[in-house]
């Protein structure tokens, strides 16, 4: 064979194996829990990072019996599942184990069962509390005293990690915990006010404060009582609260996408730690201005937002 033939071959062969698509493009199931709006960023970026497979969405609609349907169906004909949200994560485990998963949007992936297992990987759906009061000693140095209304098995384990990282900002955290969302007004007053009073109120990402009602009761109550509210989801900053400081989507759905490549590829099998995504800090200047804060600027230049 001429010497130019054999580079083209050896070129050709390189450029083969660094090419997913051509080399063999997995077929990836994409199951979420519910339809969300606000996960299209994630999806988009996954899609994009893990452009060498073929990636197909399936909405299990928070119906366990049809993402069991689902996964019957696709019995044989997938290589990966991508999880979205806890319950889509939970019925790939227990119902393709022999498949490699990589899941995200799980609040608490070690309740879920889904840590330290091969094949397993996922992106947290969260940053650090310790980054997060941080954040928030940041944007308001003057708020000493924080106030946390929490179901304890919905966000137990995240409020004591946020006890043992207060005193590291120089923050007090203030505990009410609720046995459902009917104990969340009570529970609040008596942070607004009295022996108890904080300086502001914690909405952590726990389901029983962000129903509607819930979450529009916490933002009117503490408005009243001229206390900003703080965050994980920028959704809440554009409702009313003052700072939030939670994962960037996009980075969630970039690092899915790496693992997709990772376990569908040399990596196959193996432990893979938990990636955590970047952080997105949002500031709502207007609340800010209605609540007489003054934003330092670090924190002004450190936002990715500020409405």
């Amino acid at each position: 064979m001429p010497r130019t033939h054999r580079r083209l071959g050896a070129l050709l062969a390189v450029f083969v194996a660094s090419c997913p698509l051509l080399a063999g493009a997995a077929e990836v199931a994409l199951l979420k829990s519910s339809e969300q709006t606000g996960w299209r960023p994630t999806i988009e970026a996954l899609r994009r990072t893990a452009s060498g497979h073929n990636v197909t969405e399936w909405d299990i609609k928070g119906d366990r019996a049809e993402g069991e349907r689902v996964l019957a169906a696709l019995a044989g004909k997938i290589a990966l599942i991508v999880a979205m949200g806890p319950m889509a994560a939970q019925l790939a485990r227990e119902k393709a184990p022999e498949l490699p998963l990589v899941f995200c949007m799980v609040q608490d992936p070690a309740k879920a069962g889904l840590l330290g297992i091969p094949n397993v990987a996922g992106v947290a759906f969260g940053i650090p509390v310790k980054n997060q009061l941080a954040a928030f000693r940041m944007v308001n140095p003057r708020a000493a005293r924080i106030g946390v209304v929490y179901n304890v098995d919905n966000v137990g384990r995240l409020v004591q990690e946020a006890q043992k990282a207060a005193s590291v900002v120089r923050l007090v955290v203030v505990e009410r915990p609720v046995g459902s969302d009917k104990d969340v007004p009570q529970a609040l007053r008596s942070l607004l006010k009295g022996d108890d009073e904080v300086h502001a109120v914690w909405i952590p990402p726990d389901p029983i404060l962000l129903g509607e009602e819930a979450r529009r009761f916490i933002l009117a109550e503490t408005l009243k009582a001229g206390k900003p509210v703080y965050t994980f989801s920028s959704q809440l900053v554009a409702e009313g609260a003052l700072v939030s400081d939670g994962p960037d989507y996009a980075s969630i759905g970039e690092q899915a996408g790496d693992l997709v490549n990772r376990l569908s590829g040399p990596e196959k099998g193996a432990k893979i730690e938990m990636l955590v995504p970047k952080a997105e800090l949002m500031i709502n200047g207007k609340m800010a201005q209605r609540l007489r804060i003054e934003i330092p600027d670090d924190a002004r230049r450190l936002a990715s937002k500020v409405f």
